[in-house]
């Protein structure tokens, strides 16, 4: 747990034995250290009166809590934050608001046990009944009307409207535009911000009456009201209303929009070219953007690697349309040839890829857990001074919330592969034999639906493909 503790002491006082900074200091860090826990940050306040928070060292205290530095504040009694009842009652409201605990040593006080709370929230234990009985009347309420099917909400989705009985029912020249939407996003592919262009170009008012915006758009297709159904907290029923769409256009935007998000796929709907977003380059790991080039023969047809392009930050080659559709065909013909000698099973290597990248992250975090540990014996020992171990905790916690971003970003690993060995070979077989006769929107539209990623790297002027994974 990572925590911060703080100490006062008042001009009076200062020097009396088993008060000073000094004492409590080292008390806190030994409690610290007793615990096993990891400690963030030091605040004081030597010589400053208590009887309000105006000073330095609970100022910065708060702004740790606020910004959810640590989860735990750790004092020598509670009189060294506040003498004050009000101001300990606001700052208690503020850890526990903030999933923080408060904890005194001297009184045995811990906000995180019943009988701390108990303790603590006597200054206001009525208001706080209050509070709390009437927010757990609402979400009462609320679940109830949820289980039952009923809405919670105030306003009726675009496409809908409340009758007398406040029942949704459907505004049938809303309702078109909602259609129209979902069609626009799962069959033409065009994306959030196309859609809200066109929509205020032709006029359509908005639930608000207000210009069109892709976070409109995106809400709309992610409404699970449209199918029918409702969902609150977590709680997801039929309802008594019509749906508008079907749940297999629903469930397809839904898919859609989770491989748009992960780059998947491109964003933009006016990318014609069947592999952009598909194909990834192997060196850097981003995703190839076809591009048009014109000559005096006529236009040309070449990928370049987004970090290149974009950022400048990797030296893969460009690769020709033409270069590419044979690379892969090639490499579906070996598949292929494994696949009929029985050499080559279809599994999903995407849920190996994600299994070792989840297990790196877990080992970097494990070894940040380490090297915290071992700054703060240091800073403990009066090896480290506490600037620089500020400095260093404040650094490696940023690499924390990046790893745990990572994680968190992970998809989850499935069980089975999607396809069996027989159907990715009758698949790679049409694709082959069919391509030249497509149309590109065709084309793209095969590509996005069949292949989750297809990676290829140049080694020494030498194209190959490294890796292609199949829904």
């Amino acid at each position: 747990m990572r925590v911060a503790i703080y100490t006062r002491v008042s001009t009076d006082r200062q020097s009396t034995d088993g008060f000073s900074l000094e004492a409590q200091h080292d008390r806190l860090l030994e409690f610290v250290r007793l615990q096993q826990w990891e400690l963030i940050r030091v605040y004081t306040d030597p010589g400053v009166s208590a009887k309000n928070l105006d000073r330095p060292g609970v100022k910065e205290l708060i702004e740790g809590i606020t910004a959810g530095m640590f989860q735990a504040v750790i004092v020598h009694k509670l009189d060294r934050l506040t003498r004050n009842i009000s101001d300990l009652y606001d700052l208690v409201e503020l850890v526990n608001e903030k999933n923080v605990k408060l904890i005194s040593l001297s009184e045995n006080i811990d906000t995180s046990t019943p009988m701390g709370r108990m303790f603590i929230y006597i200054l206001g234990i009525f208001a706080q009944m209050f509070r709390e009985n009437l927010k757990e009347e609402v979400i009462k309420g609320m679940t109830k009307r949820a289980q039952k099917g009923l809405r919670n909400g105030s306003t009726a989705p675009f496409g809908y409207e409340y009758d007398d009985n406040g029942n949704l029912v459907i505004v049938e020249e809303d309702a078109e535009w909602v259609r129209q939407i979902f069609k626009w996003y799962t069959v033409d592919k065009w994306g959030f911000d196309r859609i809200a262009r066109t929509l205020t170009l032709k006029e359509v008012p908005s639930s608000k009456g207000k210009s069109w915006y892709g976070d409109i758009v995106q809400y709309i297709l992610g409404n699970i009201t449209y199918i029918g159904k409702h969902s609150w907290n977590g709680i997801v029923e039929n309802g008594s209303h019509p749906p508008i769409v079907d749940e297999v256009t629903f469930h397809k935007a839904q898919t859609q929009m989770k491989r748009r998000s992960l780059g998947e796929i491109p964003r933009s709907s006016r990318d014609a070219h069947p592999f952009s977003g598909i194909v990834r380059c192997g060196k850097c790991g981003n995703p190839y953007h076809g591009r048009i080039l014109k000559h005096k023969y006529g236009d040309y047809y070449n990928y370049r690697c987004y970090a290149r392009q974009r950022k400048g930050i990797c030296t893969a080659p460009d690769i020709s349309e033409m270069k590419l559709e044979k690379l892969l065909f090639e490499h579906m013909k070996l598949i292929e040839q494994n696949i009929e000698m029985g050499r080559e099973e279809v599994a999903p290597a995407a849920d190996t890829d994600i299994q070792k990248e989840r297990k790196r992250i877990e080992r970097d975090l494990s070894k940040s857990e380490t090297r915290r540990k071992n700054w703060q014996y240091a800073f403990g020992d009066e090896k480290l001074p506490y600037e620089d171990y500020v400095k260093l905790i404040d650094e490696e916690m940023e690499r924390v919330r990046m790893l745990q971003d990572e994680l968190s970003n992970l998809p989850e690993v499935t069980n089975e592969s999607p396809v069996s060995s027989q159907d990715v070979l009758e698949m790679f077989r049409n694709l082959r034999e069919n391509w030249k006769y497509l149309e590109s929107p065709t084309k793209r539209e095969i590509v996005q639906s069949w292949y989750q990623r297809i990676v290829i790297e140049n080694n020494n002027g030498k194209w190959a493909v490294k890796e292609m994974v199949t829904y």
